[in-house]
């Protein structure tokens, strides 16, 4: 607002409302100028950060291995990418569940929009709400501009939730009515916006055991669950892990400018035999720090280099894997009958299986490629008792 004030009656010229009319004109073409440039800049933002997601899908790593357990897993993408319905990715730390994520995006009918991610652990729970929703100018100290949330950037693709066990309460009861409702509030706003999203949920813990610890919402626990994915740890995947460190060691090779990489026979068993508690991150850690130990000073004479078990750094006694059951030996007293002797060995095999994919039936399936009704027929017979909800 511009005034003008005299003490005295008749002190302005005749020409001063001509005057004070032009430095208002000016005044507000300087505000909406301001205000054109601070949405530019807002829209200049969202579209870089949509960018920068299509950057992110564009550089993905494939997911590498013939398992049956990696097959099993493909499977299920091929079966739920198609649809709309939210996917509940869970798995231990570093089994690759964002790869598992982007391969559904790029199997949808979302493919050519962006798959936005946020990992919900990385956040203050202070900021959890205005990244997940946005914010209005002035909302909170610090917000000088409006600013939209991953929702808004995520509209018409999809939006993985990483860690989403870690969402605070009183945000998950704002995320459950946006996956109801399909509309939004921008933190510190009372308009509502209206985003269409797939959201995919990944996390490393017990979701239902949160749920029954109350840290995390039932309605909210079901709502994301609508189609669960389990994803294999590495030890489940037999050979693959070979073809994933002949993957790294390539990376490493371009990267160092090194002629050839390859694995020596003692290196590649103690890959094989190592129980992987990192799963695949602390596989391309260990290749990645066993090359650059490796590697010649000199570039000149960078020729053939073999990483033997001892650059890897993998002792015999590092975590291995626990033995597996042994096959039923022929013994001096009576012989038991060949069914019995195929049914201790299949109860024991079941139990050690289960006992490594922590007592869950699904991904026990899958490590022994079977079908889930069936293994659990099975373990009916033999005595065991599937879970329910493994």
């Amino acid at each position: 607002m511009l005034t003008l004030d005299a003490l005295a009656a008749d002190r302005f010229a005749a020409h001063a409302p001509e005057t004070l009319q032009a430095f208002a004109s000016l005044a507000a073409a300087t505000v909406r100028v301001a205000e054109h440039i601070e949405r530019l800049a807002s829209r200049a933002e969202h579209e870089r950060q949509r960018a920068d997601s299509y950057v992110a899908q564009a550089q993905s790593t494939p997911m590498i291995g013939q398992s049956p357990a990696l097959e099993q897993l493909r499977q299920e993408i091929e079966t739920v990418a198609s649809t709309s319905l939210a996917v509940l990715i869970s798995g231990e730390t570093g089994v690759g569940k964002e790869l598992v994520a982007q391969a559904l995006h790029r199997s949808s009918a979302r493919a050519n929009r962006p798959l936005i991610s946020l990992n919900c652990a990385a956040l203050p729970d202070t900021l959890v709400e205005s990244e997940l929703f946005g914010h209005v100018r002035g909302a909170f100290t610090g917000a000088t501009a409006d600013r939209r949330g991953k929702f808004e950037l995520a509209d018409g693709g999809t939006l993985l939730l990483d860690e989403v066990g870690e969402l605070p309460l009183p945000v998950q009861a704002k995320l459950l009515r946006v996956l109801q409702s399909g509309q939004l509030q921008r933190l510190g706003s009372d308009r509502e916006h209206r985003v269409d999203v797939r959201v995919i949920a990944a996390t490393n813990r017990d979701l239902a055991e949160r749920v029954r610890e109350g840290l995390f919402r039932d309605d909210l626990y079901h709502r994301l669950s609508v189609y669960p994915i389990s994803v294999p740890p590495l030890r489940a995947r037999g050979r693959d892990v070979l073809l994933l460190a002949g993957y790294f060691l390539e990376q490493n090779r371009a990267r160092m400018g090194l002629a050839a990489l390859r694995l020596a026979s003692d290196a590649q068993a103690a890959l094989l035999s190592y129980a992987w508690p990192g799963n695949v991150r602390e596989l391309e850690h260990l290749i990645s720090r066993a090359v650059l130990r490796a590697r010649p000073r000199d570039r000149a004479s960078a020729g053939m280099l073999t990483l033997t078990a001892q650059a890897l750094g993998l002792a015999p006694s590092d975590n291995p894997r626990p033995p597996m059951p042994a096959s039923p030996a022929p013994q001096d007293t009576e012989p038991t009958g060949l069914r019995e002797a195929v049914d201790d060995f299949q109860r024991e095999l079941i139990q050690y299986t289960l006992e490594r994919h922590h007592m869950q039936w699904a991904s026990t399936a899958r490590a022994l490629g079977v079908d889930r009704a069936n293994l659990n027929r099975l373990a009916q017979r033999l005595g065991l008792k599937p879970s329910s909800n493994g």
